[in-house]
């Protein structure tokens, strides 16, 4: 997801400059007295959107982090002691299901901790480097350095420069699942069967499993403290992998693990209007939401994570951005066959963030709603926008029931069905934005 990040970041960044100015020019906003709004109402919209959404999924994400890590060094230590089993593994398996699902409905607000602190490239990139990860699993060097649990976390993060790309969420499915179930024991009582593998012991690669889960459960500690900047949390870091917190100075531009403010990127974003701001006004703020947090998820999984398998598989193949051929293996969780589950929890992530709620299957929005206030000052796109939504959820559910995993055949013509449906959603998510940023604001 690397590119993706940058794009939000850039929106950000940029948006404090552009919209602040044009903010300031209200005869220019095409607004009427139907949308005019005080500014208590957006204000508990935003406080919804914080502590009802952002903080309790990453909560939840680092909560499950630590369940999969506790399974991944289980699996370890039984196979080390021979007594590894189907359970064991299956156990595991559950355990990334469950954190795999909280970081998937986090993608709609990556900007702030996530995109600032790169923890979204760290554990989150993909497709798999099989070439990368063959040679890690047959480096000595890092297979030593990964073999006692009470330090591999600290040299997955420190010492991953030849192997980058194959730790956090990836590398570790390779290692749990295969053909879209979990290994078996006997699996991983033996050596690997990958091509280019064959001499790699699956105790080893268990070891690399419990290495990333530990390595993913500080980094989500680390993306849950950016948020809330809870100073007990702040503490924990300090003292069980301080060395997460010391790497963020080599990130260009970065201030830390908190905002620039020094305070939670939570509390940054519900100053609007005050000192320590994220950005001045609450039509900034919530413009932001829509375009770079939910439009922007909403292009990668139409555009990429299913749109660039599907172009190369129905041979309308292009190039990336840095020239290269568009791969028909660009495609995310393959191991797993768990795609379409994770594109649906994207979307389920921009549910959650207009709705106010992490109930998914929830049919109406709370109160203190971005879907509320907006059906509330009657903006004209609210049915077409709940539309798009509920069209896009519907298509990957069917996708996902349809017994084709994405993997197996991206050229299906569900895939399309996907697509169109999440780019008209999109669209709808970007007009829906340009009313926010032309709201009229009462005191």
């Amino acid at each position: 997801m690397k590119k993706t990040f940058l794009k939000a970041s850039l929106f950000v960044a940029t948006m404090a400059l552009s919209l602040g100015f044009a903010s300031c020019s209200d005869k220019d906003d095409p607004t009427t007295d139907e949308n005019t709004v005080p500014a208590t109402e957006l204000s508990a919209v935003a406080t919804t959107y914080v502590n009802d959404v952002i903080n309790p999924t990453y909560k939840d994400l680092r909560d499950n982090a630590k369940v999969l890590k506790d399974a991944c060094d289980k699996a370890y230590a039984n196979a080390k002691a021979g007594s590894l089993t189907d359970k064991d593994i299956e156990d595991a398996c559950e355990a990334f299901k469950n954190a795999r699902r909280e970081w998937e409905r986090s993608e709609a607000f990556l900007y702030g901790a996530a995109t600032n602190n790169e923890i979204d490239p760290h554990i989150d990139s993909w497709p798999l480097d099989h070439d990368q990860l063959v040679d890690a699993l047959n480096n000595s060097t890092i297979i030593a350095g990964i073999q006692d649990v009470t330090t591999s976390p600290k040299f997955i993060y420190s010492e991953n420069k030849d192997f980058d790309s194959v730790i956090g969420f990836h590398g570790l499915e390779f290692v749990l699942f295969r053909n879209g179930a979990a290994r078996t024991a006997a699996m991983l009582n033996a050596n690997e069967t990958e091509e280019g593998m064959t001499s790699v012991k699956g105790i080893d690669e268990l070891a690399f499993a419990a290495a990333v889960a530990g390595d993913i459960y500080n980094m989500t500690s680390l993306l849950q403290y950016g948020w809330n900047g809870d100073s007990t949390l702040g503490s924990w870091l300090d003292s069980n992998c301080k060395w997460v917190v010391d790497g963020l100075k080599t990130i260009e531009g970065n201030t830390g693990a908190l905002s620039s403010a020094g305070i939670g990127y939570g509390q940054f974003l519900l100053n609007a209007t005050g000192d320590n701001a994220w950005f001045p006004t609450w039509q900034e703020t919530l413009e932001n939401v829509f375009v770079g947090g939910c439009s922007n998820i909403c292009q990668e999984v139409y555009t990429q994570k299913l749109g660039q398998a599907y172009r190369v598989a129905t041979g309308h193949g292009g190039t990336t951005e840095e020239g290269a051929p568009e791969s028909r293996d660009y495609i995310e969780s393959p191991y797993s066959k768990r795609s379409f589950i994770d594109y649906q929890d994207n979307i389920y992530s921009i549910k959650n963030s207009l709705y106010g709620t992490r109930d998914v299957t929830a049919t109406a929005p709370v109160t203190n709603s971005l879907m509320t206030i907006m059906k509330k000052y009657n903006y004209s796109g609210y049915s077409s926008l709940s539309t798009a939504l509920d069209e896009s959820i519907a298509a990957l559910e069917s996708a996902k029931k349809s017994g084709i995993a994405f993997v197996d055949d991206p050229a299906n013509a569900q895939v399309k069905t996907c697509i169109d449906k999440i780019n008209t959603l999109d669209d709808e998510l970007n007009k829906a934005g340009a009313w926010f940023r032309a709201l009229k604001v009462s005191k």
